[in-house]
């Protein structure tokens, strides 16, 4: 595999870290760990979604790199249906319906935070004073984690991957912090 991908530091990276599996289409051989259609014959409507940049493995300090998104389906139908839902989910899209109904609205001066106005905040209060008596009912304990963590809990649980790009990362003394999408990794270092 060294030999095969000799020309692609970043595939020489992966390779001299763990096990890899390797799968040929025609002449092309790539990293990939599948699952795989037996031929390309197989997809009869494809898709480019968007292309966005990335930083390698998420790290800032790294190349960046054109990470291209893009979806297929064994017929025109099922993409048609899938584009469809997508499309419809939209309209469904808090981050629109948020500031059109005067809930919530985020700032740039204060990127991946809302701002709650008056009739969002209300909102938010009944559905947490539901949520906390369906907790109380259920025998739930509840915690609270902090709202910021060091990088390197996201590289280990393995979020960083999936979420770096939309998160809001900040330096604090040469070490990369991030404001938490979720709550999972920390809660991880409580129980």
């Amino acid at each position: 595999a060294l030999d095969m991908f000799s020309d692609n530091n970043f595939k020489l990276e992966l390779i001299k870290e763990k096990t890899i599996t390797v799968y040929r289409c025609g002449l092309l051989v790539d990293l990939c760990s599948g699952p795989h259609i037996p031929n390309t014959s197989f997809v009869k409507a494809f898709k480019c979604l968007k292309a966005s940049s990335a930083y390698w493995r998420g790290s800032r300090d790294r190349e960046s790199l054109q990470r291209v998104y893009g979806i297929s389906y064994p017929d025109d139908h099922q993409l048609k249906a899938y584009l469809k839902s997508v499309k419809e989910a939209k309209k469904y899209d808090h981050r629109l319906l948020g500031p059109q109904q005067e809930l919530f609205f985020c700032h740039p001066l204060s990127p991946g935070s809302w701002f709650f106005l008056p009739h969002g905040t209300r909102v938010y209060n009944k559905l947490m004073e539901f949520i906390k008596k369906e907790y109380w009912k259920r025998g739930y304990s509840e915690v609270m984690s902090p709202n910021m963590y060091n990088m390197n809990l996201w590289e280990t649980s393995g979020h960083a991957a999936n979420y770096k790009e939309n998160m809001f990362t900040f330096d604090i003394d040469k070490q990369e912090f991030g404001l938490k999408p979720m709550n999972c990794p920390g809660h991880c270092l409580m129980f």
